[in-house]
């Protein structure tokens, strides 16, 4: 069984030659390269548009302005939820950086030179920054006028209120929170903020597109190919058949490539000149086609003496930036503001807001991250003022089988007991204490616990097709981004059908060829996928068993694949090669279909909440996790250090242990950069003034735990899979935070937490 094998990368080789394919080193004959002219205003109204001084420079091939958006050939507005965004700004600017014009030329430094030959006059209108501010009646309205919501999303059509800046407003009800805080016998109330950070993919964002015969080639470096398909389709008003997405490996996505960025703007150019354009966003353009969304939560907290958690009251004020992108469906990951633990009484309001700053987008971690933070750090100070153990107090409160969760759904078998017990072993939580001073070196310990769900409900379809030698490609759209699916994929395929991994080839995606897959992200892909593969498998198998039960003369329910042959159960020597039974079929090959839909709970319930309640089921699955970390402070610097972390991960059936462990990780890094190191930085204008590698501060191999550990759990006999790729993000955040404030016996609430915040909570203390 190759499922269960730490195998190395099916593409390994490629990546250690440097001669994998990515969008970024895709050139094709006679292109044109383009470039982006971008609004210096947070907020104005465009006056005019001349662009007739660039299209006249020489070697510019075409300028895009609004102009090119009038008309019925076109429809200009797309968006994965509200049709918010155009290729270019039609009659306003909405934040430092919106897209005003592009040109195409032929070369880099040409089509930079010609942007500096357009000229646009602007009105500048007044702008909000602040997610909270901008859902005061006195706001500037972004969108004055009504919003333009994909077809079935009644919810969003009903709280993406005109006349406000509410992007969508996701609320839960549960109990009775007076009565809650009635019973309560201490309450905490505290207000956590989370800044913007970015994605910081390798490969920067680039697209190359091409128009002939009036079908549309776009090769792209995107998490969600048949997603950009219909939104190109859309705004160019052409059936889905005439636009083709390609997708190479991707260079890094984490959430940031998933919605249409270059690529309307790309086609345009390439419709207009006749030849191919390629558009890569320079780093600096990488931080305004989004960012993981500012977040405010502000939560209050009811509890016994005891610890245990009776009421909860929460406000998250989700910062969507200029576009709505992914805001409808994040914001909804409010549900999680309560954190993993059992709380009769809930009152939760979830805000998307526009602001006048860089469009949020996706980012890993899903909304999760930043309401972790919260409910995290407040577990703290509740055990701090409680006199309690923080871990002791999360043991009381954590959610068990059977627990009603935020959601009003009875939840499957959490794991949390065992995941707790066995990290804060891993981290000798008990043999030593939670802090210890050594000079000028202080020592703490810190837990995070969290739930995280997926994107439900989805749909996910495969092609498999047994070639005449018994060979097996596998087509799908699912994309690989470093974090090894083709290899997951490969090793689900060869197990179910019987075959080595070398014998199995995994597509990438294609839209002409390669069929459906909703997107590569929310840690569905080798759940979601996994299962259509193995669906599209059972229909080869059936096909394999009706040409080899009449051959080998048995009934097919005696009949099993192994080791590229048909054999009769308990017959030794009786058996039909893969290769033998494609002869007799005459096809040549065999293909199989696959249709996996993720759309019920673990008890089979359909996934859905209630409108005016939150309550019903909010995902397929329920991704528990917990890390737990020693930091080292430095109290003259207020330098910190992270000597040890640990995660520790249900993951149900483990497809690839190694791949696994190198997810996690990652992840937790990730989570260990946000805390101590990363935000995005505005000034009173909206500008961001750190959009590039020298000021945006992400770990280095000097920042690294000189001990990081992973231990997955994965029970004796468990079947279902369970995504990995991003669950240690949220809990990393506050086990870190919680252990610096330990350390410091300060509770920060503001991310990140920094030297200098480090140094005045320490002087304070010194003070008091």
């Amino acid at each position: 069984m190759a499922v269960g094998q730490a195998i190395s990368m099916v593409d390994s080789r490629l990546r250690v030659t440097g001669s994998i394919d990515y969008t970024l080193n895709f050139e094709l004959p006679r292109m044109l390269h383009g470039a982006m002219l971008r609004s210096p205003h947070a907020h104005a109204r465009i006056v005019k548009v001349d662009a007739s001084r660039a299209a006249r420079y020489p070697g510019v091939a075409a300028v895009l302005t609004r102009d090119d958006l009038i008309g019925d050939h076109i429809d200009p507005y797309f968006g994965l939820i509200l049709q918010d965004q155009t290729p270019v700004a039609l009659d306003r600017v909405r934040y430092v950086g919106e897209p005003v014009a592009a040109v195409a030329a032929l070369d880099n430094d040409t089509a930079a030179e010609a942007l500096e030959l357009i000229d646009v006059e602007y009105e500048e209108l007044p702008a909000v920054f602040d997610a909270e501010e901008a859902l005061k009646p006195d706001a500037p309205l972004l969108y004055p006028g009504p919003r333009r919501v994909i077809f079935g999303r009644a919810d969003v059509t009903a709280r993406s209120l005109a006349g406000t800046n509410i992007v969508h407003l996701f609320k839960q009800r549960k109990g009775d929170l007076a009565q809650g805080f009635r019973q309560s016998e201490q309450i905490f109330e505290n207000t956590f903020v989370s800044p913007a950070v970015n994605h910081l993919a390798l490969e920067p964002h680039v697209t190359v597109a091409q128009v002939a015969d009036g079908r549309i080639t776009v090769w792209t470096c995107s998490q969600n190919p048949h997603m950009i398909q219909r939104q190109i389709a859309g705004i160019f008003k052409v059936p889905l058949a005439d636009v083709r997405i390609i997708v190479f490996t991707l260079g890094g996505g984490f959430g940031g490539k998933l919605n249409c960025k270059l690529e309307p703007a790309a086609v345009l150019l390439a419709q207009k000149t006749g030849r191919p354009v390629r558009i890569v966003a320079r780093r600096a353009e990488c931080f305004l086609l989004g960012v993981q969304h500012e977040c405010k939560v502000k939560l209050k907290t009811g509890v016994k003496r005891d610890g245990s958690l009776v009421a909860v009251e929460a406000y998250c004020y989700y910062n969507s930036g200029a576009y709505g992108d992914t805001s409808p469906n994040l914001i909804t990951r409010g549900y999680a503001a309560t954190g993993p633990y059992r709380v009769p009484h809930l009152l939760m309001d979830s805000y998307g807001v526009y602001t006048n700053t860089a469009p949020s987008a996706a980012f890993r971690g899903y909304g999760i991250t930043q309401v972790a933070w919260a409910h995290e750090t407040q577990m703290d100070i509740i055990a701090d003022a409680l006199g309690l153990d923080p871990v002791e107090l999360r043991l009381k409160n954590v959610l068990q089988k059977g627990d009603s969760f935020t959601t009003g759904e009875p939840m499957p078998e959490m794991h949390y007991n065992e995941l707790i017990e066995s990290a804060v072993a891993k981290i000798g939580w008990k043999k030593t204490p939670l802090v210890r001073r050594d000079g000028n070196k202080i020592r703490a310990k810190g837990i995070g616990v969290i739930i995280k769900g997926m994107a439900t409900p989805t749909t996910s379809t495969s092609t498999v097709k047994l070639n005449a030698d018994g060979s097996l490609n596998v087509l799908t759209s699912s994309v690989e981004m470093g974090q090894g699916l083709k290899t997951a994929l490969a090793q689900i395929a060869a197990s179910e059908i019987s075959l080595p991994v070398e014998r199995v080839r995994v597509s990438e995606p294609d839209t002409a060829f390669t069929p459906f897959d909703l997107m590569t992200a929310a840690s569905r892909s080798t759940f979601c996928m996994g299962n259509a593969i193995r669906e599209a498998i059972k229909d080869i198998r059936e096909q394999l068993f009706d040409i080899a039960a009449t051959h080998l003369e048995a009934a097919k329910e005696d009949l099993v694949l192994q080791d590229g042959k048909i054999m009769v159960r308990g017959v030794a020597g009786k058996s039909l090669s893969y290769v033998d039974a494609i002869r007799q079929s005459k096809a040549s090959n065999l293909l199989g279909h696959g249709v996996f839909v993720s759309g019920s709970g673990p008890d089979g319930s359909p996934v859905v909440m209630d409108f005016e309640t939150g309550q019903g089921y909010g995902s397929a699955e329920w991704h528990p996790a917990v890390v737990v970390c020693e930091v080292e402070v430095d109290t003259e610097t207020g330098q910190v250090k992270v000597p040890k972390m640990h995660a520790e991960l249900y993951a149900g059936k483990v497809i690839n242990p190694r791949l696994c462990e190198l997810q996690i990780e990652g992840a937790s890094i990730f989570g260990l950069g946000q805390v101590l190191f990363e935000e995005l930085v505005q000034d009173t204008n909206g500008s961001i003034t750190n959009p590039n590698l020298s000021d945006y501060m992400i770990p280095s191999f000097e920042d690294m735990p000189a001990a990081l550990s992973v231990h997955l759990l994965e029970p004796h006999g468990v079947t279902d899979v369970h995504g990995v790729g991003e669950t240690a993000i949220p809990p990393a955040r506050p086990a870190i935070g919680n252990a610096i404030s330990r350390a410091v016996g300060h509770h920060f609430l503001d991310l990140p937490i920094t030297a200098e915040k480090i140094l005045r909570a320490l002087e304070e203390r010194k003070q008091r």
